[in-house]
């Protein structure tokens, strides 16, 4: 991954840890806030193009990562 994409998720970051702070200050529930972020990430990549079965192979990956930790990280933010 070459310094520019590292540099992109880094802002990402940022960005998606506020986001969880602000949906967890409005009391939106963790569901809601959760379907919200997949549904951006999936229209994100579908208007890229990225094909479907591509997608649904990512989205696994995460279910097993997310699975095979006791406690997932949460991003945080940077001042």
């Amino acid at each position: 991954m070459n310094e520019d994409m590292n540099a992109d998720f880094e802002k990402a970051d940022v960005v998606l840890a506020t986001a969880l702070e602000q949906f967890q200050a409005q009391g939106v529930n963790q569901y809601v806030y959760g379907m919200a972020m997949v549904e951006i990430g999936l229209l994100a990549l579908v208007k890229l193009g990225e094909e479907e079965q591509q997608l649904v192979e990512t989205v696994r990956q995460f279910i097993a990562k997310a699975q095979n930790q006791t406690q997932p990280p949460l991003p945080t933010p940077r001042p």
